[in-house]
């Protein structure tokens, strides 16, 4: 699993200089530059900041919208919250709150359009967007494979905490 995030500090030359093109590549989000994309069976309209499914259609805000195609334009991986507001507030100073704020609100969504995506929270690290009916979703298998990078990532996750909580 690859995590989507602006910096990398303390990381070491080669993880800050792959950070650093990766910020690069990651645009702020202009609503009024995206594409219309699907989601699922879900039409995403960012530039009028609306989704679509069988012609029920419901606005969103657009700080929101911001979050739900940073989210889709990370692929499946997951995305910091740095990284968050380095797109979507533009790297001004914002409380968690406003991010969970957004993140609550795309939740409402998903639950409004079931089969269209799911919002999956990691950890101490960020967010991730699947796919409703992709594997991974309720009801559905997950691969064996990715079964497996869920299990490594968890347990990277693991060995950081301890070593931080070892040098802290």
């Amino acid at each position: 699993m690859r995590i989507v995030s602006p910096t990398a500090p303390g990381r070491g030359e080669a993880m800050n200089a792959a950070a650093a093109g990766l910020v690069a590549v990651l645009q702020p989000i202009r609503l009024s530059d995206e594409a219309d994309f699907r989601l699922g069976g879900l039409r995403v309209r960012p530039s009028r900041l609306e989704v679509v499914q069988q012609g029920r259609s419901r606005q969103v805000e657009p700080r929101v919208m911001q979050v739900l195609v940073a989210l889709a334009r990370a692929d499946g991986d997951v995305v910091s919250r740095d990284a968050l507001i380095a797109l979507c507030w533009r790297g001004r100073f914002v409380s968690d709150d406003a991010i969970t704020r957004c993140i609550v609100s795309l939740r409402r969504l998903a639950r409004a359009y079931p089969s269209a995506f799911r919002i999956h929270t990691i950890r101490r690290v960020g967010y991730r967007l699947t796919e409703g009916d992709a594997p991974g979703a309720a009801g559905a298998p997950m691969s064996p494979l990715a079964a497996m990078r869920l299990a490594l990532s968890a347990a990277g996750s693991l060995l950081r905490l301890a070593r931080q909580r070892r040098w802290a």
